[in-house]
């Protein structure tokens, strides 16, 4: 017997919601999303999605969140499990270009979010927890490649900088991609004492 929809656990639902307004915000944006078109496509009144998540602002950042971890997710399982510091190198300057790629085509989405962080805390919060993501990946990946760890953060700054201005100046993905195996390259070349 099918699960009745008011005794489905609370994280099924909350899923369901989410998964319904990542393809909306992807497809309308953030101004073209309402809670109450999201309640529409789970077919639910729109007070239950806001009983899920209060604010636009909330679903915005939980639809995010879940995009992110999917993005990294299946890029950080294409590496190579052992690799040498040149494979590392290579890795690191794919993933980037991957990345980058993917974070273009959601430009709107991330303008949203730069534009919305000065005025909801919830969005600057999802920011913070954004770059720190990202950093966190750079700078393990940065490590393996063999460079002096005097130099790592610096070169994982350097990356993030390049990797944001790409997004937001919306790069052409070939430009993108010059640049940034330019950049690994350049940043991840063994410095001379």
């Amino acid at each position: 017997m099918p699960k009745n929809r008011h005794t489905r656990p609370r994280e099924e639902k909350s899923s369901e919601i989410v998964a319904i307004a990542e393809r909306l915000f992807l497809a309308k944006g953030y101004e073209g999303t309402t809670m109450a078109a999201i309640a529409v496509e789970v077919g639910v009144a729109t007070n239950v999605v806001h009983w899920y998540f209060p604010t636009k602002d909330e679903l915005f950042v939980a639809a995010l969140d879940s995009l992110q971890a999917v993005v990294l997710e299946q890029l950080v399982e294409r590496r190579p499990a052992k690799a040498s510091p040149e494979q590392e190198k290579k890795a690191l300057g794919m993933f980037l270009t991957d990345l980058v790629g993917r974070l273009i085509d959601m430009y709107k989405l991330i303008a949203t979010v730069h534009d919305r962080s000065h005025r909801s805390p919830v969005v600057a919060n999802f920011h913070d927890r954004a770059h720190r993501r990202y950093a966190d990946y750079l700078g393990r990946a940065v490590a393996r490649c063999d460079i002096p760890e005097t130099e790592q953060a610096l070169v994982v700054e350097a990356l993030l900088t390049a990797f944001e201005g790409l997004i937001m100046h919306r790069a052409s993905k070939l430009k993108a991609k010059r640049m940034l195996t330019f950049l690994v390259q350049r940043l991840t070349a063994t410095s001379t004492p």
